[in-house]
């Protein structure tokens, strides 16, 4: 049994606009509004999801990146993303995917769109300033922090055990992680580098380092979902609300009407 992932932390309650309702309430009014199909497919999604190991973003400028990353996380069965210190119009677009904008206008360009295929709505996205506050948090809660590096005392990752919580960075696009980040991380790993290149670019090494968590988590454990039941619960009503169309105002008239 993998041990309870830290880094979920979705409230019994459910923000829709800007009105908080409980998990059961959301369910019960939103519910019939879903196909059966829908329904099963969130229901799976949820049992699915790992919340153990968290992809992390630091340092990305480009927002097509961002979302690639994301794509591949949610693709993956990733329930959470964490960035830290994104520049430019990285930053801006993860604000409003926070803000909860189901389309976030920097994402409105093609490639940006492309690149997402709406997977921002189904990770839950924190967002850090500092570094080494970062790596507090994560040591906080119980994590380890590895960062994805080509340096003289990085490991292979599959010496890695990504059956331990841990925050799995990916820096840069040009400069990689920050010497603050690589300084408090407690290990720095190195993706299969057997050709010439000595790197790849961010989305790619991203979904190699995430692909190779998953196997790795199967391989130890039999396993790479991580919720427990009631974790399921809350998670399936935060997905019911972002699928139903119109879900904050039919909430709205159910409790207008008292129903």
């Amino acid at each position: 049994m993998l041990p309870p992932p830290p880094f979920f932390d979705l409230p019994d309650a459910v923000p829709v606009g800007d009105v908080t309702y409980p998990a059961e309430t959301v369910r019960t009014i939103l519910d019939p509004y879903l196909t059966d199909e829908r329904r099963d497919r969130i229901a799976a999604v949820a049992a699915a999801r790992a919340f153990g190991v968290v992809p992390v973003l630091e340092g990305l400028v480009d927002p097509g990146n961002v979302n690639a990353v994301l794509r591949s996380a949610e693709g993956l069965g990733f329930g959470a993303a964490h960035v830290v210190a994104l520049e430019g119009d990285a930053a801006d677009l993860a604000a409003q995917i926070r803000g909860g904008e189901d389309e976030p206008t920097v994402a409105d360009r093609r490639a940006t769109r492309r690149a997402s295929q709406g997977a921002h709505k189904w990770v839950e996205l924190r967002a850090w300033d500092d570094p080494a506050a970062y790596v507090r948090w994560v040591h906080e809660h119980g994590g380890k922090v590895a960062v994805t590096a080509l340096r003289d005392d990085a490991l292979p990752i599959d010496a890695w055990d990504f059956s331990q919580p841990t925050a799995l960075v990916v820096g840069n696009e040009h400069a990689g992680a920050s010497e603050a980040m690589l300084e408090a991380a407690d290990a720095a790993l190195l993706l299969p580098l057997d050709g010439f290149v000595q790197s790849y670019n961010v989305s790619v090494a991203a979904a190699l380092a995430l692909y190779h968590a998953r196997a790795d988590r199967l391989r130890r454990s039999g396993r790479h979902a991580d919720l427990d039941d009631d974790a399921q619960r809350r998670l399936r009503a935060h997905y019911t609300a972002r699928a139903v169309p119109l879900a904050e105002a039919l909430l709205a008239e159910h409790v207008r009407r008292g129903t």
